[in-house]
């Protein structure tokens, strides 16, 4: 196991647990890289309903596009090993959120991945980046338990 002091938070305002398939894993016998951004992405639409500022059924009220990824690959992932994503919102900007993540063992021992992702706030009828309105300022400032979203 790599040892490398933790750069984001060891703990989490959102975990989502995957499972991994044998369909994940690469030549290599572990989880492809790629997979992991899938799990990210999977873990994040889902903190998305849970926080109340996507509905899940629509791409067109989603609101938002990817502007940047950022991730350190630790640890391999092997198959059958129980996994989750740990997910929280780090700044939020007037048109941007920044989400920390964390690809973790089940109980949190060991670190597979960690990085960020900066999401913009777009509207996509028009096709182009927008303000994060008030309402989902308060639900993630109450998703987050961060008075400091609602500046």
């Amino acid at each position: 196991m790599t040892t490398q002091t933790p750069a984001y938070p060891e703990s989490y305002t959102f975990y989502y647990p995957i499972e991994v398939r044998f369909a994940d894993l690469d030549t290599h016998r572990h989880v492809n890289n790629i997979k992991m951004l899938e799990y990210v992405e999977t873990a994040r639409t889902v903190y998305y309903e849970q926080a109340g500022i996507w509905d899940g059924k629509t791409v067109e009220n989603m609101g938002m596009v990817v502007a940047s990824l950022n991730v350190d690959y630790v640890n391999p992932i092997r198959f059958g090993q129980p996994t989750r994503v740990g997910i929280t919102l780090s700044q939020l900007g007037s048109k941007s959120l920044r989400f920390r993540f964390q690809i973790e063992a089940e109980d949190g021992a060991e670190v597979f991945a960690r990085g960020e992702v900066v999401m913009v706030s777009y509207d996509h009828a028009e096709g182009h980046s927008r303000p994060v309105s008030a309402e989902w300022r308060e639900k993630l400032a109450r998703f987050e338990n961060n008075e400091e979203f609602l500046a």
